[in-house]
C-alpha cells in the first residue's frame, strides 16, 4: 500500500536527518515508529503527508506518488500538536473534517464515538475551552469518522485517559479488519508492545530495527532494553552514579 523508497532528508550537508530510509506499510497493518528525540521520526511523518518536500527518494501509495491530491485524501494525519481552531465547537470541527474528506456525517457513528471518548456533553462547547486531552480525543473522533485508507498518528495518544486509550485500541482493531492501515509514532514503548504488530526503530536517521514485535519479544528482550542500547544507557548510568 504505502512504499517508502531510499528517502534522504537534510537541513544542511552536515545535518542529515534521514539517511536512505526504506520500508513498506501493508494493508490492514499497524506500524509503530519509535526512536529517541531527534531521530527523524516526525520528519519522516511530515514527508509522508507532504508537509516537507522530498529531497531524495520516493513515497507512493498504491503506486501513485504521495503528493497527488487524490492520494493525499487517502491519509488522515493527527499531529503531535493540538493547535485546533478554537473558534469552532467540537461538533463543528468534526463536520469540517467530514466535509474536507467528502464524507457524509454519520450521526449514529458520531454519537457512539463521542460517548466512547466521554465528549458527548462537550461537543457543543468551543474548542478553546478544551483541555489538552480533550483536544486529542476530538482529533481521534474525527479520524474514525472518515473511512480513509491510512491514519497517521504522531504522539496523539499522549495525554488521553485510560478509558479513551482502551477505546482507541479497540477501534484500531476494527479499522484494521476493514483494511485500514495505521502508522503510530510514539515514545510509549509499553503501548507499542501491547497493541503494535510491527515496529520501526529509528536512530540518527537510520532504520535500526524493522521487525514484528513478537519476534523481538521471543528473544527474551523487550523494546525498552533495545531502546537502552540506542542511547548508551550503561554509559549514562555510570556517569550519573559517578557525578550525582
Amino acid at each position: 500500500m504505502l512504499n517508502i523508497q531510499n528517502i534522504v532528508y537534510f537541513y544542511d550537508k552536515k545535518n542529515t536527518v534521514l539517511n536512505n530510509v526504506s520500508f513498506n506499510l501493508n494493508k490492514g497493518e499497524l506500524l509503530t515508529i519509535a526512536g529517541p528525540n531527534g531521530s527523524g521520526k516526525t520528519t519522516l511523518i511530515k514527508l509522508i503527508v507532504d508537509l516537507l518536500k522530498i529531497q531524495e527518494g520516493s513515497i507512493s501509495i498504491n503506486k501513485t506518488f504521495h503528493d497527488n491530491p487524490s492520494v493525499k485524501k487517502e491519509i488522515i494525519y493527527l499531529s503531535s500538536e493540538d493547535f485546533l481552531p478554537d473558534f469552532l465547537t467540537g461538533k463543528e470541527y468534526i463536520e469540517m473534517i467530514c466535509d474536507f474528506y467528502e464524507t457524509p456525517l454519520d450521526k449514529e457513528k458520531l454519537s457512539r464515538l463521542v460517548e466512547y471518548y466521554s465528549l458527548d456533553s462537550k461537543l457543543d462547547q468551543l474548542i478553546e475551552s478544551y483541555s489538552h486531552g480533550m483536544r486529542k480525543k476530538i482529533q481521534l473522533v474525527s479520524a474514525f469518522m472518515i473511512n480513509n485508507k491510512i491514519i497517521i498518528i504522531d504522539e496523539t495518544l499522549n495525554g488521553i485517559d485510560v478509558e479513551a486509550k482502551e477505546a482507541t485500541k479497540l477501534l484500531f482493531e476494527q479499522y484494521k479488519r476493514r483494511g485500514g492501515s495505521i502508522i503510530m509514532c510514539t515514545h510509549d514503548l509499553e503501548l507499542v508492545e501491547e497493541i503494535g504488530y510491527r515496529v520501526l526503530l529509528i536512530n540518527n536517521g537510520v532504520i535500526y530495527i524493522d521487525d514484528l514485535i513478537e519476534n523481538i519479544l521471543k528473544t527474551g528482550s523487550n523494546l525498552t532494553n533495545v531502546f537502552k542500547g540506542l542511547i548508551d544507557y550503561e554509559g549514562m548510568k555510570n556517569e550519573i552514579e559517578k557525578y550525582f
